[in-house]
């Protein structure tokens, strides 16, 4: 196995919170942050596991996709 192996998950000062809950996955071999809305990076939107390949080093690796979702109905109309 490369050296580079999950790079830059390794040594960021952080630790791995650096690559939990963003808004984008962020490659843990070159810390690329990966748009989802570019390319077929649709399906991370649904919740699970998805293997993805960075667009900018072209190594795979995988994102987990959590799914949470918020009610609110505290505004009423008084009619």
């Amino acid at each position: 196995m490369s050296e580079d192996r999950f790079k830059a998950l390794k040594s960021e000062p952080a630790g791995s919170l650096e690559f939990w809950e963003n808004d984008n996955p962020k490659c843990p071999h070159c810390g690329y942050v990966c748009d989802i809305s570019d390319n077929e990076w649709w399906r991370m939107y649904e919740e699970g596991e998805h293997e993805a390949e960075c667009p900018s080093c072209d190594k795979e690796f995988l994102v987990e996709t959590r799914v949470s979702f918020s009610f609110s109905t505290d505004r009423q109309d008084d009619d």
